[in-house]
């Protein structure tokens, strides 16, 4: 087995609400280097969530939603 075969496949969920940190970040114009810092977490990690290559804790979603200054819910609330 490859290397590439035994990587897990991510969640089209995912991959939709990381378009949608993105966009919601470029709306509130805030960098992710902002968005990072105010989450205590890695802006190359935030990077990844917002790429689709990186699932993330419900821990990880509720610093995120925190640095928004939004709930998880008002967070979580997004169209496709």
């Amino acid at each position: 087995m490859s290397k590439r075969e035994r990587k897990k496949e991510i969640p089209e969920f995912c991959i939709d609400f990381g378009k949608h940190l993105r966009a919601l970040r470029i709306e509130k114009d805030l960098s992710i280097e902002e968005i990072a810092f105010k989450a205590g977490i890695d802006a190359q990690n935030l990077r990844k969530y917002e790429l689709g290559k990186q699932e993330m804790k419900i821990s990880m979603l509720k610093r995120i939603a925190d640095a928004f200054e939004m709930t998880t819910s008002e967070l979580l609330a997004f169209d496709k």
